[in-house]
């Protein structure tokens, strides 16, 4: 059910939660695993390429 600028329900897109995730994982699992994971949301899928910040 995404719309046409890619984002789903709420205005989140996969990227924003890609850095969700990152950040949960980096709470309570692995900083590292948390902080490469919510890098990859940012890079590929949202904040850097699209030239806004989440």
């Amino acid at each position: 059910m995404a719309s046409r600028d890619g984002s789903l329900i709420g205005g989140i897109s996969l990227g924003g939660i890609l850095v969700i995730a990152g950040i949960l994982i980096a709470i309570f699992w692995s900083l590292w695993l948390g902080i490469i994971v919510a890098l990859v949301g940012l890079i590929a899928f949202g904040g850097f390429t699209r030239g806004k910040w989440y």
